[in-house]
């Protein structure tokens, strides 16, 4: 069974797929009073927030390797422009990106069996609240 973790107990496929891989990846400990993103949205809409802040695209890019299978480490990017609304905040039209480090183990068949994800979820979020705040 795959396990994504990011910096805490992990989530199987099926759990990650049904609260959303934005949620999962932005799930906070925080109290609720300093979450920036409270990870209550649905699937669909998690993404349909993504999607509106970023019309062109958010990419995710492996931009190096430090290990190989069975247990393969790597450094990843994630950007595209924040060109539409995110929750409130006008897009500054500006690229967003945040750098993290994941770690990958395969079976046999190269089959992922377990992922960690690690990165600050601060260098996404920060930047989507730095539109200022559409008015009603």
């Amino acid at each position: 069974m795959i396990k994504l973790k990011a910096g805490r107990e992990g989530l199987s496929a099926e759990e990650t797929l049904k609260v959303g891989s934005y949620n999962a990846l932005l799930k906070s400990t925080l109290p609720e009073e300093y979450k920036y993103y409270k990870a209550e949205e649905t699937f669909e809409s998690s993404h349909d927030i993504f999607r509106l802040a970023f019309p062109r695209g958010f990419a995710w890019e492996v931009i190096s390797f430090h290990s190989g299978p069975p247990v393969i480490s790597y450094k990843f990017r994630h950007w595209g422009y924040f060109e539409g609304p995110f929750k409130g905040h006008a897009p500054t039209c500006e690229m967003v990106e945040f750098y993290g480090m994941g770690i990958l183990k395969v079976d046999e068949s190269l089959r992922a069996e377990d992922v960690e994800i690690y990165y600050d979820p601060a260098d996404l979020i920060s930047n989507l609240l730095k539109g200022s705040l559409i008015s009603e």
